[in-house]
């Protein structure tokens, strides 16, 4: 069997399809990532063939856009970066020999969804993260628009419907229907985020149920896989990381994840909560400059493989990606999580839930800092929460496992000889 991923986004989008990848050619498959061009050699590391969906100018630009980090703006900036990619995917996909051949697509891989619709290939739709599962019985959290779980149902429903309607399906509906017209499929489609944008032959969610348990008005078949946990190392801590670890107690990690928006305010402020705690700490930033005059009780590193780090770890501070917060409950450490954008908002309302974490506001508050860091070093509560959700994480130590048996099943069950016009 051949199958063909999609993954569009960041690090945090792209790394679940990797390590899914992985494991999908331990079984022996034959596995092309079609993804952003910042990820190539890691997926080429994993033995997966890589197509580029854009150059990495493009890439570079849309994700340095600081529009698409203001919660007011990056809806709408971030559409504009997918309706490039719609006709590109579609494209690659119809040239492709879907003969023994699954595609899988990230939620943004709507040009497949399209080509789905033309073809009726073996197609899966993948969720790496629950806030685009809209539900109006456990409504996820966004940073600009919210549906209040206290209003009667029936209200619920109604706002969802409205937000829908006038925000997302205006957004998105005109390029994704003109794509579809130009390929002769008729009508037209809305409530895309509901409904359309999810394959009817199965969705397949990179997260545990314990995290974001199934709601009735999720899309259906779902296939609960569970966090795949891959982190885009391929070797353990280096010799300098193993020295500062065993120098003295636990480390606090901040990372600033695949993007880069904690600014050097944060950092100081970081520096002197560490200092009143009398607490160690680790900054992850990237391509960040050298942060000067640090103390030796911190240490400043580009990149470290998070899940050789964080065990090792007494806490963990980022903005709220799915892939740094799965890795800290497995770890089994306590987190504060301070949202930017995008999903990070309702993952952090799902951590604090599970009383794994704190969240903080931005723009930033030393003294709240200080408390937060505070309560992560001392607050059994919060430690024996983390505790118990790493207890989970050995269920879903086969997540990829599961989604590989969709994969296979999905194969099994919608397999085409050629491809064929669906209608």
């Amino acid at each position: 069997m051949r199958v063909i991923m999609i993954a569009i986004g960041s690090a945090g989008d792209v790394f679940p399809f990797i390590g899914l990848g992985s494991a999908l050619i331990l079984r022996g498959h034959q596995v092309t990532l079609c993804s952003m061009p910042a990820f190539q050699r890691t997926i080429e590391a994993r033995g997966l063939d890589f197509v580029p969906l854009c150059d990495e100018a493009t890439y570079t630009a849309a994700m340095g856009d600081p529009r698409l980090w203001d919660p007011k703006t990056s809806f709408g900036v971030l559409w504009q970066a997918i309706a490039g990619l719609l006709e590109p995917v579609y494209d690659y996909v119809t040239a492709q020999d879907n003969d023994d051949t699954v595609v899988v697509g990230s939620l943004w891989a709507l040009g497949a969804r399209i080509a789905h619709e033309k073809y009726g290939f073996p197609y899966l739709s993948v969720q790496v993260s629950p806030s685009t599962l809209l539900s109006a019985h456990l409504p996820p959290v966004h940073p600009t628009f919210n549906v209040s779980p206290r209003l009667p149902l029936t209200l619920r429903k109604l706002l969802w419907r409205g937000i829908e309607y006038l925000s997302l399906d205006r957004t998105c509906a005109p390029q994704i229907n003109a794509l579809r017209r130009k390929h002769g499929l008729p009508g037209t489609v809305k409530t895309i985020f509901s409904q359309w944008m999810h394959s009817p032959q199965g969705v397949i969610c990179l997260f545990p149920e314990w995290f974001a348990p199934v709601q009735q008005d999720w899309p259906q078949p779902l296939h609960m896989a569970g966090f795949p946990l891959f982190d885009g190392g391929t070797l353990g801590l280096d010799e300098q990381s193993r020295t500062f670890l065993d120098a003295g107690s636990a480390p606090i990690v901040f990372t600033q994840g695949s993007t880069e928006h904690f600014d050097h305010q944060f950092y100081r402020f970081a520096l002197a909560a560490l200092h009143k705690s009398g607490a160690r700490g680790i900054f992850l930033t990237g391509d960040r400059p050298v942060i000067s005059d640090l103390p030796p009780t911190v240490m400043q590193r580009p990149f470290l493989p998070m899940s050789s780090l964080l065990p090792r770890a007494a806490g963990l501070v980022h903005p709220g990606g799915i892939g740094a917060m799965s890795l800290g409950l497995a770890a089994g450490i306590p987190q504060i999580v301070l949202p930017i954008a995008h999903d990070q908002f309702d993952n952090a309302e799902r951590l604090v839930r599970m009383g794994c974490g704190i969240r903080l506001d931005l723009p930033l508050d030393s003294q709240d800092l200080q408390g937060a860091i505070a309560a992560l070093l001392h607050d059994t509560h919060l430690q024996k929460a983390s505790l118990r959700a790493s207890s989970l994480m050995p269920a879903d130590a086969a997540s990829c496992e599961t989604a590989v048996k969709a994969i296979e099943q999905c194969h099994a069950r919608h397999s085409i000889p050629r491809l064929r016009q669906a209608s």
